[in-house]
């Protein structure tokens, strides 16, 4: 793999360190969802408590490219 310079693999970096942020914020939004006393259909709140276990699961995944980004460029 060719070398990338150190101002490109600063913005890679960045731009899934966003990517990321974007992830938590829907994360914490589903969470919040799920938790809602005022929603009470019990499916709804599954729904919101998966999707909040999923967008988890695509931070920990961009972190995981965020990881091979700086070790490895």
């Amino acid at each position: 793999m060719a070398e990338t310079n150190k101002p490109d693999k600063q913005k890679i970096i960045e731009e899934f360190e966003t990517m990321k942020s974007f992830e938590l914020s829907a994360h914490e939004l589903y969470a919040r969802l799920a938790a809602d006393p005022g929603i009470e259909e019990q499916k709804v709140k599954d729904a919101f408590a998966r999707l909040a276990e999923d967008e988890q699961h695509h931070a920990d995944l961009v972190q995981e490219i965020v990881n091979i980004v700086t070790n490895a460029l």
